[in-house]
């Protein structure tokens, strides 16, 4: 017989504060701890973050205060932005490099430049070409209609003014994952071209930026990234610096860290972000990371860790 689920009620601030100190939390400042609750949502901050800190009985751990979830709260929220600030920086890097190499092999006019025969002519790719030359083409449409939400007074002004849209101005249209996919399906020599600026080989190059597009689209959505493990993208396992890292790994051999999880994000972002760029990030981190376990308990802040998947030399990683 299937046991009937029980159906989720509604809280008021008093009701959420009560359930917390049922629940083991200690709150000194319940004032505070409402508006808190009030500005970040109850299910965003208390429910999102709790984890950690409960045992096995779903209770919060003997000690663990309203201002330690405040805490890691926080942290996550810093994360978040050091993330899409990197990341930002990557799609704008990424996109120079594909317009300056499509520009320079297929020419200026979206008529020429947007034809099947300037991509990967792999069969089991040639439906993603497909879509990826229509996106960008409805795109352009799109951005030329007056009046539309999509209107862009650039775009129209090419269209009018030269009767074409050069690649490097049609790219702005471009979210970074569809940039990510263009990338993806570049002709071979092409793509060899520009991973060679990164010092990486193409096929590696499109795995960090698909991964890293996952963790930008993670943090501009407001989630939880310190634990975010991704579902279907894997970081290369062939990076030279992972090795370095001396990550541990499970008894097969297959890595325990680095994998889908913050530390990939971060060893992608060290082979795709210039060495200053990435080292004020990654000093920025550090920072985050020191200023948390100041304030944790040292098991939740390990848990933290390990969830973030920062093992091993992880703190060297700007020296590699």
């Amino acid at each position: 017989m299937t046991k009937k689920k029980t159906q989720k009620v509604y809280f008021n601030s008093d009701q959420q504060i009560e359930k917390l100190k049922r629940d083991g939390l200690h709150i000194p400042d319940e004032k505070h701890a409402k508006r808190r609750l009030k500005w970040e949502g109850y299910y965003n901050f208390a429910v999102g973050y709790n984890r950690l800190f409960k045992d096995q009985n779903k209770r919060y751990r003997k000690g663990v205060s309203f201002a330690h979830v405040e805490a890691l709260f926080d942290f996550d929220k810093r994360l978040r932005e050091i993330v899409y600030e990197a990341t930002q920086q990557v799609e704008c890097n990424i996109k120079a490099m594909l317009s300056d190499v499509f520009s320079a092999r297929y020419g200026v006019d979206e008529k020429l430049y947007l034809r099947e025969e300037n991509f990967t002519q792999a069969p089991t790719e040639l439906p993603h070409v497909r879509w990826i030359i229509g996106t960008c083409r409805s795109a352009l449409q799109d951005a030329c209609k007056t009046g539309s939400s999509a209107y862009r007074d650039y775009i129209a002004y090419y269209d009018k003014t030269y009767r074409h849209v050069p690649f490097w101005v049609l790219i702005r249209l471009l979210s970074f994952g569809n940039a990510s996919k263009f990338l993806s399906l570049l002709k071979t020599d092409d793509g060899r071209e520009i991973a060679r600026e990164y010092g990486v080989a193409y096929p590696d190059l499109c795995n960090m930026i698909e991964l890293l597009v996952c963790f930008r689209n993670i943090a501009a959505h407001g989630e939880r990234v310190y634990c975010a493990h991704l579902p279907r993208v894997r970081l290369t396992q062939t990076l030279g610096v992972l090795t370095k890292l001396q990550l541990p790994k499970r008894q097969d051999g297959t890595a325990l860290y680095g994998n889908n999880d913050c530390m990939a994000m971060l060893v992608a972002l060290k082979y795709v972000l210039p060495k200053k760029a990435f080292d004020e990030y990654f000093a920025q981190l550090k920072r985050a990371v020191e200023t948390l376990e100041s304030q944790l308990p040292a098991f939740a802040y390990h848990r933290v860790l390990h969830e973030m998947g920062l093992q091993g030399s992880w703190k060297k990683l700007d020296l590699m």
